[in-house]
């Protein structure tokens, strides 16, 4: 008996599932409008769930818009602050000391990071002048690597980020940042002047800490630049080093 009700049941089911699968069977509409009656059909018997899954959607939506609404917010008010700041520095004609104290402050109290770059360049430039230039190379680093692109500005701050460590008498890092300028700007087509410095310098600090081989090879791309943008003295300059290393 049991199993005879447990059958029933089973096929009750079935019959059930059938009924509800034939349900738009005997529909005579096109097939865009078949498709609207079952979702209407669907909205209907499900409204609750649909409703709160549509609410639970448009909340998290407006919270993200609100979100980068609120950082952009804070970014303009920020750099607002910073235009003031630079334009009190001017018009006092406040000291070096003074005006990075301030953009150091300026610096740990800004709240999206947005500003970095921007500040770390201005910290670079103030330390330079300061002639503490670990410092300066140190904050120029930091923007050289939070740059993609252009690939020829990021080139160009590891160049001057390499310059600024070999006044500080620290060749290995000065060697470290000429030589990811070099292959930084590598690729690029134009521009062989400063490729060609860019070779040099990593071939000229490559041949001062004892890796010829390297320096053969920084120096030989500098001298086979083509055009005149790339500019006769480098090349004079890396052809020298190249003659000491074949004497050498």
């Amino acid at each position: 008996m049991d199993k005879f009700h447990k059958k029933n049941i089973i096929e009750q089911k079935k019959q059930a599932e059938l009924i509800e699968k034939d349900e738009f069977a005997d529909f005579e509409g096109s097939k865009a409008e078949l498709v609207f009656l079952k979702f209407t059909h669907f909205l209907a018997k499900n409204r609750k769930s649909v409703f709160i899954t549509l609410t639970s959607a448009i909340v998290l939506l407006a919270a993200v818009i609100g979100f980068f609404e609120y950082r952009q917010y804070l970014f303009e008010k920020e750099t607002v602050t910073l235009e003031d700041l630079k334009l009190t520095h001017q018009k006092a004609n406040v000291g070096l000391d003074a005006q990075i104290q301030s953009l150091e402050v300026f610096l740990q109290n800004q709240s999206t990071g947005r500003m970095e770059l921007r500040v770390w360049k201005d910290l670079s430039k103030l330390y330079a002048e300061k002639g503490e230039f670990g410092k300066a190379a140190s904050y120029l680093e930091d923007a050289a690597k939070k740059i993609d692109t252009p690939k020829e500005i990021k080139a160009l701050y590891f160049y001057i980020a390499g310059n600024y460590r070999e006044r500080e008498k620290n060749n290995a890092k000065s060697l470290e940042n000429y030589k990811i300028a070099a292959t930084v700007i590598e690729p690029a087509r134009e521009l062989n002047g400063f490729k060609a410095w860019s070779y040099y310098q990593a071939g000229r600090l490559s041949y001062l800490s004892g890796d010829k081989q390297a320096a053969k090879q920084f120096l030989e791309k500098a001298v086979k630049l083509d055009g005149a943008e790339s500019g006769e003295d480098v090349k004079l300059l890396a052809s020298y080093l190249l003659l000491k290393l074949g004497k050498n």
